[in-house]
């Protein structure tokens, strides 16, 4: 290991707790006014375009929404790029699956049904979510009542969240580097993958 990544392994295994990021402080020395899960070390409550300072807190929670539903739909996404580029490179469904090039953005150029559809079902979803929940609860895709996680204490539910805020948050600048990646190169996300 380098000696930056070395000392960065001690200091981060050397820290005098071990406890999970899911307090509500402060962290790095910025303070989080918001009472929201998400600080982050090293910079701890990142909020550079200052939209808390200016935010009431109905719409902090609106924000927070917002943030974990683009979330998940970016870890679709992302899902929906590799797998049918995999496809595609391997031949399984024939030469032009997906597009002549072979990219997911591609087949967008060449087959708009397929853009319309996913519009349609995506539309129809979130329609139906609406409908079907109250502002401040949306965040709920009601994993606990069906009993997939077997403990649902308290700080277990603020670890889950925690989990899902940051992969998603991950998944979105995943997104936004696989759309930047195929429009340069113009490579299937896939093929750059396995190079």
């Amino acid at each position: 290991k380098s000696g930056s990544a070395l000392s960065a392994t001690r200091a981060v295994k050397d820290a005098p707790t071990k406890k999970k990021n899911i307090s509500f402080g402060s962290s790095a020395g910025n303070v989080n006014p918001t009472g929201l899960i998400g600080d982050l070390p090293p910079v701890g409550f990142f909020d550079p375009a200052g939209f808390a300072a200016k935010a009431s807190p109905e719409e902090l929670i609106r924000y927070r929404e917002v943030e974990i539903m683009h979330g998940r739909f970016a870890q679709l996404a992302i899902i929906g790029f590799l797998v049918p580029e995999k496809y595609a490179a391997e031949g399984a469904f024939g030469d032009d699956f997906l597009a002549p090039t072979g990219t997911a953005l591609e087949a967008v150029n060449t087959d708009p049904l397929w853009l319309g559809l996913t519009l349609g079902v995506i539309a129809c979803l979130e329609t139906i979510r609406l409908l079907e929940t109250e502002p401040g609860t949306r965040t709920n895709a009601k994993i606990l009542e069906i009993g997939l996680y077997p403990e649902q204490s308290d700080e277990k539910l603020a670890e889950y969240s925690l989990k899902e805020l940051q992969n998603g948050r991950l998944a979105m600048l995943a997104f936004a580097g696989a759309v930047t990646q195929e429009l340069i190169n113009e490579t299937p996300l896939i093929l750059n993958l396995q190079n």
